[in-house]
Formats: structure tokens, C-alpha cells, sequence
């Protein structure tokens, strides 16, 4: 079975411009990509395919620009030139790639915004600080396309838990400066977009070079790494350099911490495209670019491999309860699934004492692990919790939209491997008949039932049709 994978080469480090330019660069189609950025009803917001070079090679830059101005402009004119903070975010999103002064200057005939003591124009773009559970609902009301919106979600969950953690405050108290902005959150839709359209089975990516130094925050200076951004990389192979600056965003970070199926050397494929991002700044040492390579490898076990290379990735917290009111087991699971878990089970246990009990297990990524265990202690009577690193090996999928005649239904189609042409698994999303059949007033298999003949009359899938020729 071909393997369709994408490796991703950080040479000069990651932003979510960066990795978004790259993707496009190798064949991503920039129209879609704007056509799912625009459900999200910014229409100040535009992307801009640029032709750039980086130490002489030439490459792809992606600007997101909101009401004609850079992005990277509006956050780093956030303060006046006393240091008093004005509307807009704190400073740098993407500092590593901040473009020159003159691509910063709007139009001539407006005052610039880096000359001390001038007057600030009243048309400038109010950059609002954004809660994470605004930005999470957010991403859920829009029309987004089912893969775009889950991996969305997953970058801003690992977001959000990063800030909690540097911060220390609940999850749902986590406000995001920059991260929350509106060129972040049409980086990361737009990089979700890219990998939509790409339709890849595996994302390997590089060990990820960090530099050091400092940055300013909302809240003062910040060192560099900036703490979410370690946070994010907890269990990730690191590489440190000599660099002065922030090579990898918080927001680079999370993407590449929600789209890797694992992370290290480059694999073994046939490589059939090569996209190049570009960054803004210069390195001394090396050019500031992201390569992404798209290839395939005709081999039935490069998932298995994968997710072999990948051991450690995965963590399982797990923990015995005697002492709770089951009413409050469920409570406890739906926190742990905020929380980033992937999936989350129960067990009746015999304990000492003659104590009926439940063990309580959640499953997900080694970034999630310190909110899997905070989210035990919060909402649970348990002292100690269980951490093992879990080796996965995943089957290949593909997650489709489909129209029934009770409204649109997220599919995922899982091929399955062995002799034969063996018929795929189809299995709707549960969540989606659920919503389609309250509004319709029938039952929930119905709408999974629609789902499913959909599938099977897809051109997509010619199996369905021969089975049943």
C-alpha cells in the first residue's frame, strides 16, 4: 500500500507563516487555503503568496496581512514610546522572521508608527487579546472542513495547555496575547488547510533547532526558548545552537506538535515535490527556511515504521479511584478529553480492603502530559497518578465530508491492509449524527446510515461499487 509522506526539514526553524509557505511552495493550493480562512469571518484578513530567497536559495514567503498591514507589524507597535501597552498585542509572533522597518511603514500618506511622540491614526486595527475557550469556540462554529478544524483545535489546545502551565491558572483562564491574534489563528488554519489538501498519511519532522536570548512579552522580557514553546516541545528531539533569537514560535511549535506522526531523520521515500518557506530574518549561519518534501514509499508497514520511530511520543495516565461517587467518573473523563487525551476508559477493579474501585486511563501526546495529571488531581479524590510512554502502531485514514439529506456528516475512511482488495472501514462521526438527527427529529442511525451510503456512491472509493456489482 503507498504511503503518501511528508517530512519536514526545520534548516532555520518554524513559525506558522514559515510552515504554511513551505506546504504551499510543494502544491498545497493556496485557493483553498483561503477559502477555509475565510469561514472564519475576518474579512480584513488577506494571504499573500510572496517569491523570496534566503541566503541566495530561493524559497516562498507567506504575509498575513490585516487591513493591508503586515501582522508582524501590528504586534510590534503594541507600545508607546514610553512602554505603556496600547490595543494591540504584545510584541512578536513571529520575531525570528519580523521583516525590515520599510516593509512594516503603511501606505505614505499615513503617519508611520515607529516615529516617537507621534499621534496614532484613528483607523488603527484594534488587536484584541482572545481567551482560549473564545478562540476553541470559535474554531468550532466555523464551517471549517472536518481535518482542518481537528487539527486546528489540537495546535490551540497545546497552545492553551502550554500557557496554563507557564502561567499556572486553569485552562479555561488562559488568555492568549499573540498566540490569540487573528495572523495566528489564520496561520494555523491555514497550515491545516495545506495539510488537508495534501491529503498525506505521515508527517516526520526534523529535530527542531532552538536559539537563545531574550523577547518581550505581554508581561516584560521572556527568555527564549519562550516557556510555551519548551512546553510544547516536552519529549521532542531538540536541537540547541549558537543562534540569538527566537527560531521556533509558540505557534510553529504547536502545529508541528498536532500534525507529527512522530519526530526525527529524514525516511525513506520517493520524494515528488519540495516546497520552501521562508522567514524574514537572516541567520548568520545558516538560511532561515522550512523545506517540506512530499513523497511516498510503496511499502504496506511505512505506517508501522513510523510509529515505531515514533515510540515515547504517545503517554497513558492512568489511576485506581475507591473513594469517589461514580456520578462524577464522567465529569472527570470529559475534563481529561479537554485536556487533550485522545481516549479516555474506565475498568472495574477488586482493590485491598475488599473496595470495589474504577481505574481510569487516558491516552495522548507526552505534550499533554501535565494537564492529563493536573485534570486527575482537580477532578478526583486520587493521590498519585501512572505515566507510561505507549507505542502505537496506526492504521492509515482519511477523514471525508459528506452531504446527507439530513446536513453534512465528517466520515473517516480507514483502508485496511491484508490480501485482496479488503473493503475500507466507514465510520461516521457519532458527534455529527447525533447534532443532524436532534434537529431532524429521527433517530442517530439513521443520519450514520445516510453517512455511510454517501460513502459507498463516492467516486472515491470504486471498492464499494465493485463489491457490490
Amino acid at each position: 500500500m503507498t504511503q503518501r509522506i511528508l517530512y519536514l526539514d526545520l534548516i532555520g526553524g518554524a513559525s506558522g507563516d514559515m510552515l504554511m509557505a513551505a506546504l504551499v511552495d510543494a502544491g498545497a493550493s493556496l485557493a483553498f487555503i483561503r477559502g477555509q480562512i475565510g469561514l472564519l469571518e475576518r474579512p480584513d484578513l488577506t494571504i499573500d503568496l510572496v517569491r523570496t530567497q534566503s541566503a541566495g536559495l530561493a524559497a516562498a514567503r507567506i504575509d498575513v496581512r490585516i487591513a493591508g498591514l503586515l501582522g508582524d507589524a501590528i504586534h510590534a507597535d503594541v507600545r508607546t514610546h514610553d512602554g505603556h501597552e496600547q490595543d494591540h498585542e504584545h510584541p512578536h509572533e513571529h520575531p525570528h522572521g519580523h521583516p525590515p522597518e520599510d516593509e512594516l511603514r503603511p501606505p505614505q500618506n499615513e503617519p508611520s508608527p515607529h516615529v516617537a511622540h507621534q499621534p496614532q491614526p484613528q483607523h488603527r486595527h484594534r488587536h484584541r487579546h482572545r481567551r482560549y475557550v473564545d478562540v476553541r469556540d470559535q474554531l468550532a462554529r466555523a464551517p471549517l472542513a472536518p481535518s482542518v478544524r481537528a487539527l486546528a483545535e489540537r495546535a490551540f489546545a497545546h497552545l492553551g495547555e502550554a500557557e496554563a502551565v507557564a502561567h499556572d491558572v486553569p485552562l479555561d483562564e488562559v488568555i492568549l496575547h499573540e498566540v490569540g491574534a487573528d495572523d495566528a489563528l489564520a496561520d494555523v488554519v491555514g497550515v491545516a488547510a495545506a495539510l488537508h489538501d495534501l491529503a498525506v498519511d505521515h508527517v516526520i519532522v526534523s529535530p527542531i533547532p532552538l536559539g537563545r536570548g531574550l523577547t518581550m512579552g505581554a508581561h516584560g522580557p521572556i527568555p527564549l526558548p519562550a516557556p510555551a514553546t519548551l512546553t510544547i516541545l516536552r519529549g521532542v528531539p531538540i536541537v540547541s545552537t549558537t543562534l540569538q533569537g527566537e527560531t521556533v514560535t509558540p505557534t510553529g511549535a504547536a502545529l508541528l506538535r498536532a500534525m507529527a506522526t512522530h519526530f526525527g531523520p529524514m525516511p525513506s521515500m520517493s520524494v515528488s515535490a519540495i516546497g520552501t518557506g521562508a522567514g524574514r530574518r537572516s541567520w548568520p549561519d545558516r538560511p532561515n527556511i522550512v523545506r517540506a518534501l512530499l513523497g511516498s514509499a510503496d511499502d504496506d508497514d511505512a505506517g508501522r515504521r513510523a510509529s515505531e520511530e515514533g515510540a515515547g511520543e504517545d503517554v497513558l495516565v492512568e489511576a485506581n479511584i475507591d473513594d469517589m461517587s461514580p456520578e462524577l467518573i464522567p465529569d472527570l473523563e470529559a475534563a481529561l478529553f479537554e485536556a487533550g487525551a485522545f481516549d479516555v476508559w474506565t475498568t472495574s477493579i477488586h482493590m485491598k480492603k475488599g473496595r470495589m474501585g474504577v481505574m481510569v486511563q487516558a491516552l495522548g501526546r507526552r505534550a499533554s502530559e501535565a494537564a492529563l495529571c493536573s485534570r486527575f488531581f482537580a477532578h478526583s479524590t486520587t493521590l498519585g497518578v501512572r505515566i507510561h510512554d505507549i507505542r502505537r502502531s496506526r492504521a492509515p485514514r482519511e477523514v471525508i465530508s459528506v452531504e446527507t439529506e439530513f446536513g453534512e456528516v465528517a466520515v473517516k475512511i480507514a483502508p485496511r491492509p491484508g490480501p485482496g482488495a479488503a473493503r475500507p472501514l466507514v465510520m461516521p462521526e457519532h458527534d455529527d449524527c447525533a447534532r443532524l438527527a436532534r434537529a431532524a427529529g429521527v433517530p442517530v442511525r439513521l443520519v450514520a446510515e445516510a453517512a455511510i451510503e454517501r460513502v459507498r456512491a463516492d467516486p472515491r472509493w470504486p471498492i464499494f461499487a465493485r463489491a457490490s456489482q
